[in-house]
């Protein structure tokens, strides 16, 4: 048996997005794998036969991940193999090459090209439905010829040593710069040849639906100074080539659209009573008024923490009687239907992790997590749960996979969950160190699921430990709410969580406790340091310090950030310092380890370097490691060597302070 390294998830195979043909005799699915050689993810389509419940590789491309059935045998998918085409879009053009592929095999055949950067693709007859990056800032090349085309490359690669920012958000996590630049709808006609965008100027269309073979609903956004976070809902139809509009941008914010039995349905929240993290409900609109039609209360989507695996599918589809959805109920996710009329069953409700979904005929096909396993591929026909492939069970066979110890304990009145991973080779009559981790959001959760980056430091010899603080997921609106809260009952909860399972399990050395997250969980690690000196180790990462600067310097911060702290630099600036981890960094004692992407707009590297700068000041052992070219998702789809980096970093430290 192998020990979990910190490399290891290189060797994983990441299946996502699994869909079946129309007959549902075959199901293809895009399998992401880490090149660590190469420093990327390679992603190949693979075939799961429903008859003889053999799986096979299709394509070998390393760069098929969009994909849809065209019928019954053939799969369109996007990928960049045409010189010609690369080599304009290498000029600035805008391009997306599609190719067709027999599942029975032979070599993909270029189809066509479209005009656009494709990011998402629905078949609607002889139709495709695009979701397309559009830039204002940008000439569109793809129609210009000659002369003038030269002129405007020149004019456009000259302004590249500079970026004008004139709207909120001007950037992005994970999209860079976003400044006039909108995902748009386009159709393209596959018989004649014909693109054009169809969703109007400025919008920012951020989901769409095709239904009926003819209409699609969409969801966007319209703003050109700064955009809030209501969205309006609209319909395409398409032989009619005109759009309407069915909820008007105003008070809601919408998640998803489709049509139950005739009529419009969607998941939506006011977010009046929850402020912007408020779980949706599902509302009905026709002839421009919408009504409730379920009070629901829990989330509608997995919220469960990994950094194995890969999500492009959806996690809400539907077809004309039901949506089918994920939702997370305390410590797993459930796949729950709604009917037409607001009806709401529960289907599939055991320990796990869902992550995509997709429909043919009565059956729902997945992908997700089971039994302390990696991803693999699941069918589900109304009554059970069929496993269909088998990538990463070898892999796990070899691996020393710990345990997850689940144990439940009252704080104040409240009940909370705990989770302990006991180090490798575990002898009750040693002593250990122990690592108290933090997970993000805060609507994020922890659950007795596989996950990398804690079996690494188990396998390493350490406990590691974690809880669901109030603001976590899974237990409804009241719960998750910790509005103008952070750094109160959820520091108490995660404090009682350590004392809880020091009293538990004795054989952890109080005096070598480290504490580690990210994000929401980063911002937790930067006050536990300032608040008590029981740590003597910790790492912060993609963290938080300054309420007050982050707001104004990042993706979501001049709304979602002020919102959730319930208040603002100007009415409140002593509310947001109380608030913020920089306020006690002259109190810490802790010897810190930053782990920063330079290209995190969610949570910008500015908050790492002041809290680093401050313990430095005051003269506590500090380290920042600033990662080049990534973002927020540095832990989970950062490129390999920097994701291996990384944990090294972390390793090394609490090596150093724990052992």
């Amino acid at each position: 048996m192998k020990k979990i390294g910190i490399n290891d998830f290189t060797f994983y195979n990441y299946p996502t997005g699994i869909t079946a043909s129309p007959d549902g005799k075959h199901a293809a699915i895009a399998v992401v794998n880490a090149n660590e050689k190469d420093n990327t993810y390679d992603s190949c389509l693979w075939i799961h036969d429903t008859e003889s419940k053999k799986t096979r590789k299709l394509t070998s491309g390393k760069k098929e991940r969009t994909f849809i059935w065209l019928d019954n045998e053939t799969l369109l998918f996007t990928s960049d193999r045409e010189k010609e085409y690369a080599k304009k879009v290498k000029d600035g053009e805008d391009w997306t090459c599609f190719y067709k592929i027999s599942i029975y095999g032979g070599e993909a055949q270029f189809a066509f090209a479209v005009p656009y950067k494709v990011t998402k693709m629905q078949l609607a007859g002889t139709k495709l439905v695009l979701g397309v990056k559009y830039d204002y800032n940008k000439p569109d090349f793809a129609h210009m010829e000659g002369e003038e085309k030269e002129e405007a490359l020149k004019a456009w690669k000259d302004e590249k040593d500079y970026e004008v920012f004139d709207e909120l958000p001007f950037w992005a996590n994970g999209q860079g710069i976003v400044n006039k630049k909108r995902t748009r709808l386009a159709v393209y006609d596959m018989e004649t040849g014909d693109a054009k965008i169809v969703s109007p100027e400025y919008d920012n269309v951020e989901g769409f639906w095709t239904e009926e073979g003819n209409k699609v609903l969409f969801i966007s956004s319209h703003y050109t100074d700064k955009k809030d976070v209501y969205e309006g809902l609209k319909m395409y139809t398409i032989s009619e080539d005109k759009v309407e509009t069915l909820v008007e941008q105003g008070d809601m914010s919408i998640d998803y659209a489709c049509i139950l039995n005739g009529k419009v349905t969607f998941f939506a929240s006011y977010m009046k009573e929850y402020g912007f993290n408020e779980n949706d409900k599902l509302y009905t609109v026709e002839n421009g008024k919408v009504e409730l039609l379920s009070d629901y209360d829990d989330s509608i989507h997995n919220s469960i923490c990994c950094d194995c695996k890969f999500a492009d599918g959806p996690a809400i589809v539907h077809d004309d009687k039901y949506i089918y959805f994920l939702t997370t109920l305390r410590k797993n996710t459930a796949l729950r239907r709604f009917d037409a009329n607001g009806n709401l069953e529960t289907l599939i409700d055991r320990q796990g992790s869902l992550h995509t979904l997709s429909l043919c005929g009565d059956k729902v096909y997945f992908t997700g997590m089971r039994e302390m396993g990696l991803t693999e591929c699941y069918c589900f026909d109304g009554k059970e749960e069929e496993k269909l492939t088998s990538f990463n069970d070898e892999i796990m066979a070899e691996r020393s996979v710990l345990p997850v110890e689940e144990f439940t304990f009252t704080y104040k009145g409240l009940e909370l969950d705990g989770y302990v991973i006991k180090p490798l080779d575990y002898d009750p009559n040693k002593t250990y160190p122990g690592i108290l981790t933090i997970h993000g959001g805060p609507r994020a959760t922890f659950a007795p699921t596989f996950f990398h980056e804690n079996q690494v430091f188990a396998n390493a010899g350490y406990f590691v430990f974690y809880t669901n603080p109030l603001g976590s997921d899974g237990r409804g609106n009241d719960f998750a709410d910790l509005s103008g809260r952070h750094g109160s009952i959820d520091f108490e909860h995660c404090m009682a969580v350590t004392d809880e399972v020091l009293k538990r399990y004795p054989q952890i050395d109080e005096k070598r406790l480290g504490v580690m997250g990210g994000s929401y969980g980063g911002f937790m690690t930067n006050w536990v340091i300032g608040n008590t000196t029981r740590f003597a180790a910790a790492a912060s990462q993609r963290s938080i310090s300054n309420w007050i600067s982050k707001c104004m310097t990042t993706d979501i911060g001049y709304y979602f950030n002020m919102d959730q702290i319930k208040a603002d630099p100007w009415g409140n600036p002593e509310k947001m310092w109380s608030h913020s981890p920089l306020k006690y960094a002259n109190m810490a004692k802790t010897p810190t380890l930053f782990i920063q992407s330079d290209e995190d707009y969610r949570c910008w590297m500015g908050d790492a370097i002041q809290m680093f700068s401050a313990l430095k000041y005051f003269g506590v052992d500090a380290r920042l490691c600033l990662f080049h070219g990534e973002n927020h998702e540095l832990s989970r789809s950062g490129k390999p060597t920097h994701r291996i980096r990384r944990m090294q970093e972390m390793m090394d430290w609490f090596d150093k302070y724990l052992n």
